[in-house]
């Protein structure tokens, strides 16, 4: 059945990202133009880009806590990866692996199993992430295992009985797209020679799924958390518009500074069961108002044939509603990119391209 249910949700990402590259494309072959304006972005698409990465990928879930109380944060032990990957018009490829002696640390933060896909499109018009993840094992701060009176191998206290899953997409529309390339920053297949900024519209949905033995927040703490806090498992989903502004500052043509902000709200519904005493929950059914926020950064040296950076792209999902508003949870990765461009064209992947409406 889990099997299962993980094969469901991987061809749902699948699905999603295939519908939003074809939205995109298709709006980007109607509204076509000669291109960025070179004075500002040189468009090295047609070229073959190659790259050498190290990377990051995570999540957290954070509840506040009452009159000062700090915050319960879970996270995974994440892994850090190293890989290669090449990208040729609107086709981008990544593979990669973990790094031998990076990701030994199980006896301190215990051990995550997990399921992470997260996707990147950029068009000339568009930016869109897509993310599905499935995480089981998190480990608990700031307090200790000697606080929560949980008696553990590990350093941290660590909760392997919390799984959490979430699927989602946000995108925005670039609208000031001849003089600003998000591509430049984050795609490696652009060149941003001269500073300058774009507002933002666009959208978003997510839905976000957790469940545990038994409360989220500790039996020592119950009382200095909301009762709408105690979750033992539950279903969050949310739609919403978003509006933001970013902006690369480049300095002597190579080197540049990339900073993206935007701003989301919309509707959630969510049905959660929530833990009322030592195998008890209590069901409650309830719809209100969320918000999200996104955040891209990016930073390096570029040129025509050379990139070398490091980005970080994180999407945060919270929630205005009584009994939780002060519960959010986010989902992001950061990189470390060095790609050389290639002048090699190859023309059956362009034809093939152009067919499909590819940028």
């Amino acid at each position: 059945m889990l099997l299962g249910g993980r094969v469901g949700l991987f061809r749902l990402f699948l699905f999603l990202a295939a519908w939003s590259f074809c939205l995109m494309s298709h709006a980007e072959d109607r509204s076509r133009s000669d291109g960025f304006d070179s004075a500002y972005v040189h468009d090295y698409s047609h070229m073959l880009t190659g790259r050498f990465y190290v990377s990051t990928k995570y999540n957290k879930l954070k509840l506040g806590g009452l009159g000062g109380v700090p915050a319960l944060v879970y996270k995974p032990n994440n892994k850090v990866n190293f890989g290669l990957g090449a990208s040729y018009r609107s086709i981008t490829l990544n593979i990669g692996v973990g790094i031998p002696g990076l990701n030994k640390d199980q006896d301190e933060k215990g051990e995550t199993k997990y399921l992470d896909a997260q996707a990147t499109i950029h068009t000339k018009r568009w930016a869109t992430n897509l993310f599905l993840q499935r995480f089981q094992g998190y480990y608990l701060e700031p307090y200790t295992k000697e606080e929560l009176v949980w008696q553990q191998s590990t350093w941290y206290p660590t909760r392997p009985d919390l799984v959490q899953y979430n699927l989602g997409v946000s995108t925005v529309h670039v609208l000031n797209n001849d003089r600003f390339s998000y591509r430049a920053a984050f795609n490696q297949d652009a060149w941003q020679r001269k500073s300058q900024g774009t507002p933002l519209v666009g959208g978003y949905f997510t839905y976000f799924h957790l469940k545990a033995d038994s409360s989220l927040v500790p039996d020592v703490l119950a009382k200095r958390y909301e009762t709408g806090l105690h979750l033992r498992r539950g279903g969050f989903m949310d739609v919403g518009a978003s509006l933001g502004y970013a902006y690369t500052l480049v300095v002597q043509e190579h080197w540049f500074i990339t900073a993206s902000l935007v701003f989301g709200g919309g509707l959630s519904a969510q049905r959660a069961a929530l833990s009322t005493g030592p195998e008890q929950e209590e069901l409650r059914t309830s719809a209100g108002l969320g918000w999200h926020s996104q955040y891209r950064a990016g930073a390096g040296y570029n040129s025509e044939r050379y990139f070398a950076g490091i980005s970080i792209n994180q999407e945060n999902i919270g929630y205005v509603m009584g009994e939780r508003d002060s519960f959010y949870w986010s989902v992001g990765n950061i990189r470390l990119n060095i790609a050389k461009r290639i002048g090699v064209e190859l023309p059956s992947i362009a034809r093939r391209n152009r067919v499909f409406g590819g940028s």
